[in-house]
């Protein structure tokens, strides 16, 4: 076999072998980007407890669930966002992020917002209810 035949089945069987590649990848051939920093409610029975919870606790007498102004942040499109903190520092709203401020709530107060959530939440709420709560404000930003 001569040659430029040589290279052409190789070249072939690279195409061919990318292309299997790239289809077992799973990935699209359109060029759709899906926006990641609001995440949905990865379970809507965890959401609906912890909507109740949250009911229950009083935390909507602080926070708000549609966006409007209350004297502590809106749990609305808060998950996945970036907050501004009292320190300067920025963070990214994720379930460490919510889980944290929900059992440790004075240690990243939120710019513009007074440290006034209470703290006895690590001892009132098990981790499964504070995952609850979480999927609830997670599920205000879907």
């Amino acid at each position: 076999m001569s040659s430029w035949a040589e290279g052409a089945v190789a070249l072939l069987v690279t195409l061919v072998l990318g292309l299997g590649l790239f289809l077992y990848s799973g990935q699209s051939l359109t060029d759709e980007t899906t926006d990641t920093t609001q995440p949905a409610a990865a379970d809507p029975e965890a959401a609906a407890r912890g909507e109740v919870l949250a009911e229950g606790q009083g935390c909507l007498q602080c926070h708000t669930t549609d966006g409007s102004a209350g004297s502590a942040p809106t749990w609305k499109g808060l998950a996945g966002s970036t907050r501004p903190l009292t320190n300067g520092e920025q963070v990214t709203a994720d379930d460490a992020y919510l889980f944290s401020s929900i059992i440790d709530p004075h240690s990243q107060v939120v710019e513009g917002f007074q440290a006034i959530m209470p703290a006895f939440y690590a001892d009132q709420l098990d981790d499964d209810q504070v995952d609850d709560l979480v999927e609830y404000i997670k599920s205000l930003s879907a």
